[in-house]
């Protein structure tokens, strides 16, 4: 069962793509969000569920170091985008969720989002791709840019289960640090997680330096929003699960440090 308070945040995000602001009355969502919403939050009044529902989703960004990317005001129903490209990337990402040929799409928008929040490199190299399109050309690129031996794909494979690379400010070629980043055009689901971990594991072992177990973090990111639902499912699965409100955009990207 979804979020309720979830798919008021998508209907929200679509009322204001391509806008920069606009007035929501309670006809401009639908009766079954509405409705989920009266019953998560246990309130009977529409205006007082969308309050309860809104402070949930200020907080679930807040720990993800975001903020809402829009305004709301419930005196008025005005509604005022703040972060213009991630409410399009909410909106088109809630149309693409579980079709297949909107897959490379994702992936695309979601390596985007992480290019924001992140320092280092991204590298996407799933198939289907634009550049490196046979295999023979995707081993020679991973084996000179990132320190992969030269079989690092076999047989008939054309991406070695890679999605999304991320070469975090650490280390160099031939030793990078690096982390394998999955992208699930889907609802969480745990088994389709862990098959396309795997898939990737088999290839970064095959890396000339980086090849031992456990020297890479595995994340798979989903069309799908991870909150207190997924943790107990998520227990000792071996990645990290994220999706569509880890990829907003951070309020500062200062490190911090402290010292225990």
């Amino acid at each position: 069962m979804s979020n309720p308070a979830f798919d008021l945040f998508e209907e929200i995000c679509t009322e204001l793509s391509g806008k920069g602001e606009s007035v929501l009355i309670d006809d401009d969502f639908s009766p079954e969000t509405l409705e989920g919403i009266k019953r998560s939050f246990q309130e009977p009044a529409t205006t007082s569920a969308v309050a309860k529902a809104l402070d949930y989703l200020r907080e679930h960004f807040k720990n993800r170091g975001s903020t809402l990317p829009f305004t709301y005001d419930l005196t008025t129903g005005r509604v005022t985008a703040l972060h213009r490209e991630y409410i399009e990337f909410v909106s088109d990402a809630q149309v693409q969720r579980s079709k297949d040929k909107e897959s490379k799409n994702f992936e695309i928008a979601t390596a985007k989002c992480l290019a924001a929040r992140l320092t280092g490199t991204l590298r996407r190299v799933g198939w289907p791709r634009n550049k490196h399109k046979k295999p023979s050309e995707l081993s020679s690129y991973l084996h000179v840019h990132l320190g992969f031996r030269k079989d690092v794909l076999v047989g008939n494979d054309r991406d070695g289960g890679f999605d999304v690379l991320w070469l975090p400010p650490l280390g160099a070629v031939p030793f990078p640090a690096i982390v394998s980043l999955q992208c699930k055009n889907s609802p969480y689901d745990r088994q389709d997680g862990l098959a396309s971990v795997g898939r990737a594991e088999q290839s970064l072992h095959r890396h000339s330096h980086a090849s031992a177990e456990g020297t890479h973090l595995h994340c798979v990111i989903y069309n799908d929003y991870i909150d207190s639902r997924f943790m107990e499912r998520s227990r000792d699965v071996g990645f990290v699960p994220l999706g569509i409100s880890d990829l907003a955009p951070l309020i500062t990207n200062d490190a911090t440090f402290e010292c225990l």
